[in-house]
């Protein structure tokens, strides 16, 4: 009798232990488990939150490459900047459109906008530019003719071959009065109503 209450015991022992070791391990994989749905969580209850690895990229690129030595010169609102992925080439990979809206990038003339392949390199800096950016169904050297709105008057951007003309102030009046109604807009918003990303 004795030996069955010692047995008794130690079974009852064992199960605590393990139950002790269940919980343990139950506790472990909700810490694992929290630790990986926090991002779609917070998706869930925030839909604004949108998780993008371009724009990873993007923020990699200006802070490492583009933006990497004048960092210390920028404002909390230099920081913030607005991207678009379309398909200029035809080649079905998406190029990257950056606009940028604060002083450091602006001038009375309009802002920098950049033009970006895949890898994050730079195609076409844009100086003094206004959004919004019309990308028409023409096309010149096998890419997307860009018509862009300059102080009122229309300026067609054709690539050359390596990039777009940087300055839509400097070109001549474009021969389009107005855009198709096939092309597509990017940026049509101001700044503010967009979505923001910040470096």
């Amino acid at each position: 009798m004795k030996l069955k209450i010692e047995l008794l015991g130690l079974v009852t022992l064992v199960l605590f232990s393990c139950s002790d070791k269940k919980q343990e391990v139950k506790e472990e994989k909700n810490i694992v488990k929290d630790g990986v749905s926090t991002i779609s969580d917070t998706v869930k209850t925030n839909p604004q939150v949108i998780i993008d690895s371009t724009e990873i990229k993007l923020k990699n690129f200006m802070v490492h490459d583009y933006i990497k030595d004048d960092m210390k010169f920028l404002t909390e609102s230099d920081h913030k900047f607005q991207f678009e992925n379309i398909d200029l080439n035809g080649d079905a990979i998406p190029e990257t459109f950056v606009r940028f809206s604060s002083p450091y990038f602006c001038g009375s003339g309009g802002c920098t906008f950049l033009l970006l392949d895949n890898h994050q390199k730079i195609i076409t800096k844009f100086t003094v530019m206004e959004a919004p950016v019309y990308i028409e169904n023409t096309t010149k050297n096998g890419w997307a003719v860009l018509l862009v709105n300059d102080r009122g008057v229309f300026k067609d951007l054709s690539f050359n071959g390596k990039k777009y003309p940087s300055n839509p102030s400097v070109l001549p009046k474009s021969s389009y009065d107005d855009t198709s109604d096939h092309s597509t807009i990017l940026f049509d918003k101001p700044f503010a109503e967009g979505k923001i990303s910040i470096f």
